[in-house]
């Protein structure tokens, strides 16, 4: 039996859900959630056994769904596709957002209204703790449902996500801000009732952090990739959120290798055996890429070439076989634009690369701000590494020669 720890991250919390799922396919057992600001509506979703209904109400979010705005003119001011009339209509809107003392979000707390049962939540075998901060008493606040008076539950997740950006409002009489400012991973709240298993689920959002603890079973899972801004409610941002948290969460639940990709393990002769089988003619074309002058054995080959690799690549000095070969091979498969959120054995995964169409050239358009750039920076040496490692990539990986 886990705790489980959401941290808090606006958007980014889109990421939560798919973690999630992870963890229902796996089986795992969650006795209580902890989480602040987005991660406790998340988690109280998860408590009161709607995770479903969490998923959709993700999937169909909008900024309308959280603060009084027109869609439209969001759309504008993120995408920077403001025109000159746009600029002063946003003038005006400023002053009035200033005069008001910050966003309007009675959507917001009409959302939770709608999708939070707090009998559901009280009445859960998953214990439940939430974090803010009591700016009218200076005071951190770290609860559980059960000390949470009858009818709060909603006051209490609106205060663990009020940003200092929302119109001040008081609950019960009391100012609160977001709980990110005092601890944005709360897994020490679900130690002091006694859970040392952890699952702590991060989005990498500003807020505080304690560092992790040491000791009793601890899981990190933490997005591979970008998961955007905190404030921006993209619909397909949120859908490739959730499918990242799924996959980098069962990634780490069935010790899945890669960087790029998820890639069933392998004991690590079976990788030494690909790169013995590797050709004279094979081992002779890498060599004259590395400009290495030495005969092309075996011996060769371990000793001058795969160090000579694993350097130009980055890797740590004492780098496996196994990760040399599912670097380069990611290295190829991105650059093929080859489906991400899969899981793959080392051989489906090489069998992708062999057969995919290379992407479509860029338009002439894109080259030529690529050449503009390249006159500027003189990034020369980055490209010519790049293309070093994927013609090292095409020589392992590519059909018989």
């Amino acid at each position: 039996m886990y705790g489980l720890v959401l941290e808090g991250g606006g958007a980014k919390g889109s990421y939560h859900m798919g973690v999630y799922k992870a963890i229902l396919e796996e089986g795992i057992e969650i006795k209580a959630i902890a989480g602040t600001s987005i991660g406790a509506l998340n988690g109280a979703m998860i408590v009161q056994g709607d995770y479903e209904l969490g998923l959709e109400l993700w999937n169909n979010i909008s900024y309308t769904d959280i603060i009084q705005a027109n869609e439209e003119e969001i759309d504008r001011i993120i995408n920077s596709k403001l025109k000159l009339e746009d600029l002063k209509h946003l003038s005006k809107k400023l002053l009035s957002l200033i005069s008001d003392r910050g966003f309007d979000i009675s959507p917001f707390k009409q959302m939770i209204q709608k999708y939070l049962d707090e009998e559901k939540i009280r009445n859960s075998p998953i214990d439940f703790g939430v974090v803010t901060v009591n700016i009218t008493d200076f005071a951190p606040i770290e609860v559980f449902v059960e000390d949470i008076p009858n009818g709060s539950v909603g006051d209490y997740l609106l205060a663990s996500a009020y940003l200092p950006i929302f119109k001040l409002e008081r609950l019960g009489g009391k100012l609160y801000l977001d709980g990110g400012f005092y601890d944005n991973l709360p897994f020490k709240l679900l130690q002091k009732k006694g859970y040392n298993d952890l699952i702590l689920v991060r989005t990498h959002a500003k807020g505080l952090i304690r560092k992790p603890p040491n000791s009793g079973n601890v899981i990190i899972i933490s997005p591979s990739r970008d998961i955007g801004r905190s404030y921006i409610c993209d619909r397909d941002k949120v859908k490739e959120n959730i499918n990242m948290g799924y996959y980098d969460a069962l990634k780490i639940f069935r010790g899945l290798k890669g960087n790029l990709y998820y890639i069933k393990p392998k004991v690590e002769e079976y990788y030494i055996r690909y790169l013995l089988d590797l050709s004279e003619e094979r081992i002779k074309q890498i060599l004259k890429e590395l400009n290495i002058n030495a005969p092309p054995t075996k011996r060769v080959l371990f000793e001058y070439i795969i160090p000579k690799i694993g350097s130009l690549m980055g890797l740590k000095e004492d780098f496996s076989y196994e990760e040399l070969l599912i670097a380069l091979l990611e290295k190829k498969a991105k650059m093929l634009k080859v489906e991400e959120f899969q899981i793959y054995s080392f051989e489906d995964l090489l069998e992708e690369v062999r057969t995919v169409e290379p992407p479509e050239e860029e338009n002439v358009d894109n080259v030529k701000s690529i050449e503009k750039f390249l006159e500027k920076v003189d990034l020369s040496k980055y490209f010519n590494k790049e293309a070093s490692i994927l013609e090292i990539a095409n020589i392992i990986f590519m059909n018989e020669l």
